[in-house]
């Protein structure tokens, strides 16, 4: 045979070959049913609730799973790989929309989302634990196995450690600690939160693409769907990274684009508690920043609140030398910025709460008491608390007022109007020291009407808002969310809760599909949802500075655009969704005919060609 027409007949074979169907199931041993034929399904020898079979069939065949007798949705093939589908759930792969931002270099330090937070694929985690565990939130210590079902790949660890937290929800939030420090991808200790408090959601997951995207270190976060060994749904959580932890300093600080993690010795990590502010006349000697080693007198922290004290804002080469020696500025404005945009009111600048302060052991000159260069990063986390959900009355209409509000304010404005509430149960004390060194310096200016450091902070500000924070880039990715998780949110709110609350009120604020609905647009819990916050907050900002954020049509022609994919098929936004089970070919059973008789034709020619 003629080379060439082996080639020619090689590649039209490839495209019906060896396509690799993989199903999750709690249903009992499954079995695949193409065009009537049905094929054995043999269970992963490490994860029993996962099937898989190798079979030879053209793209755009239909096909189903049946599992303990029950029939799953159909489905059609759309490539080489279903990746790891999940029995009675439609859509497994979404092609999620990113955002866009120009006007920052990226943050190329980091691993990277990794398959772990692939925002295509809802991964399924299994835990084998005592069902009581689960029903009276906690009481055990370890996982005695877990299984990560990711898009293509499966982990299983046993032994896992586990932590719980937040026990008055009724999905109360679990951190879990991998022995082994490869883990997944490098990631060991990672958090499952609830959301209880986010009737859309997806907050916390929305704020980190935004932080991610404008070029700042901030932990992964991806939606997921947790199940007992047994079957019994636990819920949808938002599987996130621990800022606090090495485990994320080693994947965001110390990653190749390789997959591998760079030599590095670790420094310690301050987790800013309540009062955390870089005062070098902290009368609590920097109490509020907890470090993750022991023994630590601080002095290396200590000198680079000295620096930030000694910086003049309205000197750029001062300024710069801070940047380039003690404390990356840049990604402080950013950081600051998006608190403001957002709302994240339990955070640095509106209580200096909830931030990670991180110096990278390589990036030092001089010795020891005596350093020239000793920098530090600061980073942001937990980003549940924005968009208005659980905002006090007293910063309540920050969307509609200029950040300069919150700029060189007493400090009785802090611990007496904004956070009278952050009383210390111990001293009595407000927890609030009231000082804003950073805030008033670089944006403040140190009282002066302008300076260098306050213009790179607004040219932040209102770059996220022309390229992102805006009501039709924030619009696309919110829709996104919308469709990507619309099976999951009907799931998560149709099941029973294993553990309830003892106090009702507190035990859930989203609870059914429809504030799910609401909530990405309207206020449901709070005074906002998560559009009509973006809409306000972007008016008042290109109002504060006499901006417009992009509104060309194409922006608009991509919002019509999105992709969504049911199984392996792909729909375009512009017709109806339905499920694969009420979708029919305009061709008929003509189709199915040609595909038979295509099959026919490449079995023959399978045969004449391997002979």
């Amino acid at each position: 045979m003629n080379y060439k027409l082996k080639l020619l007949i090689l590649s039209v074979i490839s495209k019906i070959c060896a396509v690799k169907f993989s199903v999750v199931s709690f249903e009992g041993s499954c079995q695949l049913d193409i065009g009537g034929t049905i094929y054995k399904m043999n269970p992963d020898s490490e994860v029993p609730n996962l099937y898989k079979t190798d079979i030879s069939v053209q793209t755009g065949t239909k096909y189903n799973y049946i599992c303990g007798g029950k029939k799953d949705v159909d489905r059609i093939i759309s490539g080489e790989n279903t990746y790891n589908e999940l029995f009675g759930r439609s859509l497994t792969i979404y092609d999620m929309p990113e955002f866009d931002y120009p006007a920052s270099k990226p943050w190329t330090r980091s691993l990277g989302r990794t398959e772990l937070f692939d925002p295509n694929y809802v991964p399924i985690v299994i835990i084998d634990v005592d069902k009581s565990f689960f029903e009276n939130a906690g009481g055990i210590y370890k996982f005695n196995k877990v299984n990560f079902i990711l898009k293509e790949n499966v982990f299983t660890f046993d032994n896992v450690k586990v932590e719980t937290k937040n026990t008055d929800e009724d999905k109360f939030q679990m951190r879990i600690k991998i022995q082994d420090d490869d883990g997944i991808y490098h990631r060991n200790i990672l958090k499952f939160r609830s959301s209880a408090y986010d009737p859309a959601f997806i907050r916390q997951i929305i704020y980190g693409d935004i932080a991610h995207a404008i070029g700042n270190p901030a932990h992964e976060s991806v939606a997921v769907r947790v199940y007992h060994k047994d079957g019994t749904p636990i819920g949808l959580y938002v599987l996130q990274e621990d800022v606090t932890t090495e485990s994320f300093i080693r994947t965001a600080f110390y990653g190749n684009p390789d997959g591998t993690i760079k030599e590095y010795v670790k420094s310690p990590i301050y987790d800013g508690a309540t009062g955390g502010d870089f005062n070098v006349n902290d009368t609590h000697h920097l109490g509020a920043f907890i470090s993750d080693t022991e023994n630590d007198m601080k002095n290396d922290l200590l000198e680079m609140t000295r620096q930030v004290y000694l910086t003049d804002p309205s000197d750029p080469n001062s300024v710069k030398y801070l940047d380039e020696n003690w404390l990356d500025l840049d990604t402080f404005y950013k950081a600051l910025a998006l608190e403001y945009l957002g709302g994240h009111w339990d955070s640095f600048w509106f209580l200096t709460s909830n931030f990670v302060v991180y110096h990278p052991a390589e990036e030092v000159e001089g010795e020891k008491y005596n350093y020239s260069k000793y920098k530090y990063y600061f980073i942001d986390q937990d980003f549940d608390q924005t968009f208005s959900i659980g905002m006090k009355q007293s910063l309540s209409g920050m969307e509609k007022k200029p950040y300069t509000e919150y700029v060189n304010r007493s400090i009785n404005y802090w611990q007496n109007t904004i956070n009278s509430d952050e009383i210390s149960s111990k001293t009595g004390q407000n927890l609030d020291p009231g000082t804003r060194v950073i805030i008033n310096k670089f944006l403040g200016c140190d009282g002066q009407p302008t300076c260098e450091s306050k213009k790179a902070f607004e040219e932040h500000l209102k770059s996220i808002v022309k390229y992102i924070f805006n009501p039709i880039e924030m619009g696309r990715k919110v829709n996104g969310y919308k469709e990507r998780l619309d099976e999951e949110i009907k799931w998560d709110t149709s099941i029973e809760r294993l553990y309830h609350a003892e106090d009702p009120h507190m035990s859930i604020y989203y609870n059914n599909y429809d504030m799910f609905i609401r909530a990405l647009d309207v206020g449901v819990s709070s005074s906002h949802g998560i559009m009509n916050w973006v809409s306000d907050m972007a008016e008042n900002v290109c109002n504060q500075f006499g901006i417009q954020y992009d509104e060309d049509e194409e922006s608009n022609s991509n919002n019509n655009d999105q992709i969504y994919s049911d199984g392996n098929t792909s729909i375009k936004n512009d017709s109806p969704r339905t499920s694969n089970a009420d979708e029919e070919n305009e061709n008929g059973s003509s189709t199915y005919k040609i595909n038979i008789f295509v099959v026919t034709l490449m079995a023959i020619l399978c045969t004449i060609f391997l002979n």
